[in-house]
């Protein structure tokens, strides 16, 4: 089993991949997404809205140190999306190897409408 800063460092690391497949299987089953756009739950509903934000977006993160306490794990990121870089915070919570909780929030003000274009379920 990967500890939380292993699973924190794959999921960046397949989101720069664009593998929305992979960032899902990420996920535990139940887990939950929380955005500027709303709240996904399950781990379909979040590689719908991956498999939809990867390509559209050229998503491209740059995580700075992670903060791990236990099976909590915070991390500042500046994002390429859209051509643009807005500054993100997000913080996970991993269970068994897998993210439980995963709660973004924009640091750049001006930037929060890219959850508008991407951060949601496009089957909703």
């Amino acid at each position: 089993m990967s500890g939380p800063a292993d699973v924190v460092a794959s999921y960046f690391a397949e989101v720069t991949a664009g593998d929305a497949a992979a960032v899902a299987a990420l996920f535990a089953a139940d887990a939950v997404l929380h955005n500027a756009a709303g709240t996904l739950t399950g781990a379909d509903a979040i590689r719908r809205m991956y498999e939809e934000a990867l390509p559209s977006a050229g998503m491209k993160p740059s995580p700075r140190r992670l903060i791990v306490d236990g099976e909590d794990v915070a991390v500042e990121i500046d994002l390429i999306a859209f051509g643009k870089t807005v500054t993100l915070a997000d913080f996970f919570t991993i269970q068994d190897g897998k993210i439980q909780r995963l709660a973004m929030y924009s640091l750049t003000p001006t930037d929060g409408q890219l959850f508008d274009k991407v951060g949601m379920d496009p089957a909703q």
